[in-house]
């Protein structure tokens, strides 16, 4: 029943859109105008017209059916912000219209609908998430949900975005768009530049004066030109578009003025974000990558976020593709996504940037899609960087937070619900799927499962999983259902596309572009291999490859390895092979031979390993390396086989012909046949090599003209013809088995004995028995030329004939002997031309003069019929002046043609030879200057043959190449015609020196890079190459122009250099040949390096201040404090500075103290190492008790006379001796003998806190594992343990524990701290901890614990707490515990101020709840506990805190009653100093100090000792 149900639904369904594409669409009534680009807009509301909604591709169709103003309709295209605001503006964005867009043809690259102007241009690429003009799509657009390929409006009217949708999908209405079919259409460029196809040019006449100019729309003083305008058709041209940013007007104009009538409106491709280092804080630098970033920073803006926090301060560090900004405000309570960046207006939204994070990108997208398009078809197909994405997984705490303060917040407040690279193994376990830990064991970190135990016992390897990220529930879905993923890419080395290719290139080397995967970030260090040795390349990341630059060589195959950071590429993965030779054309000789020019490709630039086979062809040389080659060719005939061996490779067998014969005149003759005298070229020079046929004629004979005889080598021959018909024959030569040139000359058989031919201007009677020609009349065409004529028998010759005598009937009469008459029909004859080498660029008038120019004739230039009165004038039967408008290039032919076909005889001219007179390089810009050069020029110059920039007749210009560029010869060849040789040195050029060389104590090693630094010219001669350093800063020991030891790097670009000491700047130049100086680059020796503050320093108390300082040259030296100078400047020595500090700038509300910076020989350093000591109270100490005055730098009382003690409170004479010396065993308990009561001090945990004051992780000091004790001396003792039980293989915990048995001094980060005696000082240093963001840091947790109460004359007296600056002090009614607390740390090497918090209930919970000290303190309620703690900020190596702990004596009190009813006891006073687990490491100052109680007091003895408490 169901399968009914469905089917009638079905049929229904097709029913519906059959129904659709049946009607009759509407047609469009007033639409919209838009003044920017006078274009119609109308919205077409397919429900109201028929009933019925439509779909995507239906809208399409309807709009192209359409039409309004003679402007044909299509779906609409929104191409720009403007005109999406405009449309915006006219309710032309409402949510539900079909717009224009489809990604049918490849799901996730959008292009605009078919039938609009803008038709298969790219819209957008979901897998880089690359916007190419406009697309304004939501955070959850466009979706991979399964066929949704068709764009439409959606949000609300104040925020509409783009979305995608299915085929079946039905809306309401759609929007056309009239207008755009007649305009010219440019694709945008990246902002690098390009070459674009500019289409629909049909209003313009396309020459060489067409311009397309592009006018900033901000700014119209700002323009450019689409430069190197090449046709490619009637309607459309190739050009250039430069690099530049931002919107544009284009105006094209053509030779005609014709200039288009409407708006052209440009724009840079939009900006394309690719990954992204991020933070949080303000003030945080992130760095950004992608692409279309321009060069000009002002005119870029950024937000991170929604709402967006401005990042400020942008730099680009990297041309058009990577630049930092600086957080403006915290990110507190916000994302980081989305970016919103906009470059020169133009405008994107990046949702989906990859974020850099553990060495790994990862980039959300709740694509939804199942399963396997998630993975296969969208997570594999993304690239960032180069690197290759997969489905990722969460798989850890700090990933999880690192995905929820990065990902955007989604339209709607979509849940972030991600597939996970996990299958189910059993027993709770889990492997990757795909990505590079394939197989492996895989964590899903979830608090949850939703379902419980009974789902999870469901599941198998097939289940696929999903996390929220918002609750971490864990659930399973069917490999079909929809939702997002999280993306990761890294991890796996580079590999080829296509392993075990083998690249085919010439031997000319050249780009060959290498398909790979996983080739690193922008900030990876990338090196191709090419047969060991790097090479150039370029990254494609859009394609995925590497173009990499090849060197000229031979054979092969090669290996090509992709190196990125330590990673290889597999090994023997990848080849090149230079291809075999191969011949394209061999020019052909005449049979009198000549030169050949062989063209081809893969051929060699040297002789060495060149092997010809040309029969005799010598004196074999390179005319263009790697394409041609010349030799010498003898006289011969017929054919040759040509081979051509480069190196170990061959071509093919290549059969050389030489010219074809050509038969330029014959004698006619009678039908008894005769001498035939045949004239022309390539007849050889061997007659048994020469065959002569007669054909055709009525009866089509072919018979042989027999008794070949060779009259002139080459051009004239005879023959013995046998008698035929009259009639018209074909005379066909036929030389070493090459038959003579189509059309064939014509022979005619008459009917007479006469007959005549000709030599040159000579008219030639021939016949049999002929008389004396002085007894003839002589009559040709009726000028009678008897007197001219001589000779009898067999032959009359006439010569010097009259101007008069032109072709006819001869007529020979001797008497009344009539002779038959024979028609004559004179050849041609050039008897001179007036000049033989003529200029390349002028017009020449050349005269030819001769005979028989008899009209109408035909003028041959090189076989080329010339026009008369444009070419040549026709002056006379003996004279032509042709007009020859320049040219290039040897032996060229003039021949004249009568109208019977008669050809003349061949004269030649040639054009002066190309000429190099001057060559001069600027920067990479080499100009020659010459004459007679062409467009068609050869530009040899070295070894190779450059790239032409510009030529013209007198002036060449090309760029020189860095990895083939060396000095050498410069030559060019015009038409075969080879120019002088000139020589050109290159001078050198120097881009960068680093590192920064050390300043004073020892020589330093310097890379300086360059252009052009070879020591070898282009054949392989030595080239002397030095670089010289001058010392700029002023000394009277100032070096300067001596020459620096260097050692190639890398041959022409980089020098390893060694650098003498010195301070301040220096230049240093390179010098080729001794003559040719680079430009000069400026640098500097290391700037100085301010250490520390060595002198303690008070506030508001002027001192001569003492800095530790590297790097300075005192002569040349300032110093300030923040920004006041600080004065009368002295040295010390080689590290120390003395100046005169007034002491009045406040404290910096920097942990890190005020700004010291050090100006020396114009560099400078810095430091934030100014950190004033702190002034203490005596409060702690009874203020001395009124005996004494307070010392608070120290702090200490200093007694009256009469008067001792630490408070100045015991009267000399009752001074009570020292108690006995500690004992401190080897756990680091230290013990003080005493009685009364006791107390106990541990350092118990550290904790590291975030940015937002909650705890991340701790390590409890219970479980420290000791592994080193030493005693460092009889009063000092060290302790060192690890934390390897808890899991922290890092982290180092060290203790040294001093004891003063006298009162003393110590100095501890540049404070001066009192010792009293019998007191114990701990210096504690934590090393290697790894902090889980940069933002985080460290609490160091004290516990103090003492009785809850005392009992005194048989009464409970309640201790109590109190707290002071870096102090805190627990009172019993008999003693006092005083932990005092250095205001100072040293992190990492640097003095900080430190700071004490209270951690209880009500101060620091969190730390309190996370520790567990609530349970701890319900435990036993008759102990008084007291936890404080110290902050460390974060570190990279170490931090070491520096407290103090000493023992306070007191008169004893000899009145007190102790014979209490309830019991009578008398119990030390112990104080007990240790670290839970283990005595090591106590990170707070315990002083015990005694007060008056009564008048009668007798001494008590107290003691401290150091025993191990658990916490």
């Amino acid at each position: 029943m169901k399968k009914i149900i469905h089917l009638i639904f079905f049929i229904f369904f097709i029913f519906f859109i059959n129904c659709i594409h049946s009607l009759i669409p509407p047609q469009p009534i007033n639409p919209i105008k838009n003044p920017q680009n006078l274009h119609y807009y109308q919205i077409f509301n397919n429900k109201e017209a028929y009933g019925v909604s439509i779909t995507g591709p239906n809208a399409t169709d309807f709009c192209n059916s359409f039409s309004y103003n003679g402007n044909k309709g299509y779906l609409v295209t929104f191409t720009s912000e403007e005109e999406w605001n405009w449309g915006k503006e006219n309710n032309l964005t409402t949510s539900g219209l079909w717009i224009s867009g489809s990604d049918a043809e490849k799901t996730g690259v959008w292009k605009y609908s078919k039938g609009s102007p803008e038709e298969d241009d790219f819209m957008y690429n979901l897998y880089f998430d690359k916007c190419y003009s406009f697309c304004l799509f939501g955070s959850l657009e466009p979706n991979l949900i399964k066929d949704e390929h068709w764009l439409h409006t959606s949000g609300s009217v104040a925020v509409p975005y783009i979305n995608n949708n299915g085929p079946l999908a039905l809306l309401d209405r759609y929007v056309c768009e009239f207008g755009g079919y007649e305009e010219p259409h440019i694709p945008p460029s990246p902002t690098t530049g390009s070459t674009v196809i500019i289409k629909r040019l049909n209003s313009f006449t396309i020459d060489n004066q067409l311009s397309i100019i592009f006018t900033n729309r901000e700014d119209s003083s700002k323009t450019f030109s689409c430069t190197t305008i090449t046709r490619i058709d009637s309607t459309s041209v190739e050009c250039v578009i430069p690099p530049g940013q931002g919107k544009f007007t284009v105006i094209i104009k053509d030779s005609k003025n014709t200039v288009n009538n409407l708006p052209i409106y440009w724009n840079y491709e939009l900006p394309m974000i690719g990954g992204v280092y991020p933070v949080f804080t303000k003030g945080s630098v992130t760095t950004i990558t992608g692409a279309n970033f321009g060069t000009i920073a002002s005119e870029i803006t950024i937000t991170l976020g929604a709402p967006g926090v401005p990042c400020n301060n942008i730099i680009i560090t990297q041309a058009h593709e990577v630049l930092t900004c600086v957080l403006s405000e915290s990110l507190t309570g916000n994302k980081f996504l989305p970016i919103t960046i906009t470059v020169s207006t133009n405008t994107f939204i990046s949702f989906k940037a990859a974020i850099f994070y553990n060495g790994y990108y990862y980039s959300g997208f709740l694509a939804w899609a199942t399963f396997e398009t998630s993975m296969i078809d969208y997570a594999s197909n993304l690239r960032i960087d180069g690197q290759i994405g997969h489905m990722g997984s969460l798989y850890d705490d700090t990933l999880i937070q690192f995905a929820n303060n990065t990902l955007p917040v989604q339209n709607g407040n979509a849940r972030w619900i991600l597939w996970q690279n996990a299958k189910y193994v059993g027993n709770g376990n889990f492997v990757y799927i795909t990505g590079p830990n394939q197989g492996k064991p895989c964590i899903l970190k979830h608090k949850s499962i939703i379902g419980g135990d009974a789902v999870k016992a469901t599941w198998t390897e097939d289940t696929r999983f999903v996390i929220y990220l918002d609750t971490l529930e864990l659930t399973n879905m069917t490999i079909s259902s929809y939702t997002g993923v999280l993306t990761e890419y890294g991890g796996t080395p580079p590999s080829f596309t296509t392993p075990n290719k083998v690249n085919a290139i010439d031997t000319i080397g050249g780009k060959v572009d290498i398909g790979i995967d996983n080739y690193g970030t922008i900030f990876s260090k990338i090196t191709v291999f090419f047969d060991g040795q790097s090479v150039d390349f370029e990254r494609d990341y859009i394609n995925g490859e590497l173009d990499v630059q090849i060197p000229s060589g031979f054979d092969g195959p090669y290996e090509i390895v992709v190196r990125v950071d330590t990673l290889n590429t597999t090994a023997k993965s990848q080849f090149i092979k230079y291809n075999e030779p191969s011949i394209v054309n061999i020019n052909r000789v005449p049979t009198t031979g000549g030169i050949v020019t062989i063209t081809g490709g893969s051929f060699s630039n040297v002789l060495s390993n060149t092997i010809l086979t040309f029969g005799t062809c010598s004196s074999l040389t390179v005319l263009v390396p790697y394409k041609s080659y010349t030799c010498s060719l003898p006289a011969g005939t017929g054919t040759i086989p040509v081979t051509l061996k480069i190196s170990n490779q061959s071509s093919t067998t290549t059969l050389y012909k030489y010219q074809e014969p050509s038969i330029t005149y014959s004698n006619n003759i009678a039908q008894v046949g005769g001498i035939l005298s045949i004239s022309g070229n390539n007849f050889g020079i061997n007659s048994n090599l020469i065959v002569v046929l007669i054909t055709g004629g009525s009866e089509n004979v072919n018979v042989t003209c027999k008794n070949v005889v060779i009259m002139e080598d080459h051009e004239k021959i005879s023959c013995l013809s046998p008698p035929l018909l009259p009639d018209t024959y074909s005379l066909v030569v036929i030389v070493d088995g090459i038959s003579s040139i189509s059309p064939q000359y014509q022979l005619e058989y008459f009917n007479s004995d006469l007959y005549t031919n000709q030599d040159k201007a000579d008219l030639l009677i021939n016949g049999k028995d002929l008389p004396d020609a002085t007894t003839l009349s002589i009559v040709l065409n009726g000028i009678d030329i008897s007197s001219y004529c001589s000779g009898s028998q067999a032959l009359i010759k006439c010569s010097n004939l009259p101007l008069t005598v032109e072709s006819g009937t001869l007529s020979i009469t001797q008497g009344d002997k009539i002779y038959p008459t024979i028609p004559v029909t004179m050849k041609p004859w050039i008897s001179s031309i007036s000049n033989q080498l003529l200029d390349t660029i002028q017009t020449s008038e050349v005269t030819i003069t001769g005979r028989y120019f008899e009209q109408p004739i035909r003028v041959l230039r090189d076989n080329v019929e010339l026009i008369e009165n444009q070419d040549y004038t026709f002056n006379s039967p003996e004279e032509v002046v042709l007009h020859i408008y320049g040219g290039f290039g040897l032996n060229h032919t003039i021949v004249i043609e009568n109208q019977n076909q008669l050809k003349s005889n061949k004269v030649i001219y040639s054009f002066f030879a190309p000429e190099l007179l001057s060559v001069t390089q600027v920067e990479d810009l080499v100009v020659i200057i010459g004459r007679n050069l062409s467009e068609t020029t050869t530009l040899i110059f070295g070894s190779y043959e450059p790239t032409i920039k510009f030529i013209n007749g007198n002036r060449i210009e090309f760029n020189l190449e860095v990895s083939k560029s060396r000095n050498g010869d410069i030559y060019v060849i015009v038409d075969s015609q080879k120019s002088n040789i000139l020589s050109l040195d290159i001078n050198p050029i120097l881009n960068s020196i680093k590192p920064t060389p050390s300043s004073f104590n020892r020589t330093s090693k310097i890379t300086i890079s360059g252009k052009y630094l070879f020591e070898e010219d282009s054949n392989n001669n030595p080239v002397k190459l030095q670089f010289q350093y001058t010392f700029k800063t002023p000394s009277v020991n100032s070096p300067s122009g001596f020459l620096l030891n260097c050692l190639a790097l890398v041959e022409s670009t980089d020098y390893e250099c060694d650098i003498q000491a010195g301070y301040g700047q220096f230049e240093i130049a390179a010098i080729s040949k001794s003559l040719l100086i680079s430009n000069s680059l400026q640098s500097e020796y290391e700037s100085p390096i301010v250490l520390k503050v060595l002198s303690q320093v008070y506030f508001d108390e002027p001192i001569d201040l003492l800095i530790s300082v590297i790097n300075f040259k005192i002569d040349y030296t300032q110093v300030f404090i923040e920004d006041r100078e600080c004065t009368n400047v002295s040295m010390i020595d080689q590290t120390t500075i003395k100046c005169k500090y007034q002491s009045t700038i406040p404290p910096s509300e920097r942990k890190g103290g005020l700004n010291v910076k050090v100006i020396s020989a114009n560099l400078s350093g810095e430091n934030q190492c100014l950190v004033y000591s702190t002034l203490y109270d005596c409060e702690l100490l009874n203020n001395c008790s009124g005996h004494g005055d307070c010392n608070r730098k120290l702090p200490k009382c200093i007694c009256y006379q009469g008067w001792r003690g630490q408070d100045c409170s015991i009267d000399s004479e009752k001074y009570p001796p020292q108690p006995e010396p500690p004992i401190i065993d080897e756990d680091g308990s230290t013990t003080f003998p005493g009685s009364k009561i006791n107390y106990t001090v541990a350092i118990t945990h550290l904790v590291e806190m975030d940015l937002n004051d909650n705890p991340v992780r701790y390590l409890s000091l219970s479980e420290i594992e000791w592994t080193n004790r030493t005693g460092l001396s009889s009063s000092s003792n060290f302790y060192g343990g690890n934390f390897n039980k808890q899991g922290d293989n890092s982290t180092v915990f060290e203790l040294i524990i001093h004891y003063f048995s006298e009162e003393g001094e110590i100095q501890f980060a540049g404070e001066t701290l009192y010792m009293p005696e019998n007191s114990i000082k701990y210096q504690a240093t934590i090393l290697g901890w790894k902090f889980s963001s940069e933002l985080n840091y460290l609490v160091t947790v004290f516990k103090s614990k003492t009785d809850s109460s005392e009992v005194y004359n048989c009464e409970s007296i309640e201790t109590q707490s109190r707290y002071l600056k870096n102090q805190y002090q627990i009172q019993t009614f008999s003693t006092s515990l005083t932990g005092k607390f250095a205001s100072r740390a040293i992190i990492d090497d640097r003095i900080i101020q430190t700071e004490l918090i209270q951690i209880d209930k009500e101060n620091n919970s969190k730390i309190y709840n996370f520790i567990g000290a609530s349970t701890d303190d319900n435990y036993d309620n008759t102990k008084f506990t007291l936890r404080t703690g110290v902050i460390s900020p974060r570190f990279i190596t170490k931090t070491i805190i520096d407290p103090s702990f000493g023992q306070l004596l007191r008169p004893e009190d000899n009145d007190e009653d102790t014979n209490c009813s309830s019991n009578k006891w008398k119990l030390p006073v112990i104080v007990v100093i240790s670290v839970v687990g283990g005595s090591t490491l106590v990170g707070t100052a315990s002083v015990f100090y005694y007060r008056k109680l009564k008048n009668k007091r007798s001494m008590k003895r107290m003691s401290i000792s150091m025993n191990s408490m658990k916490d």
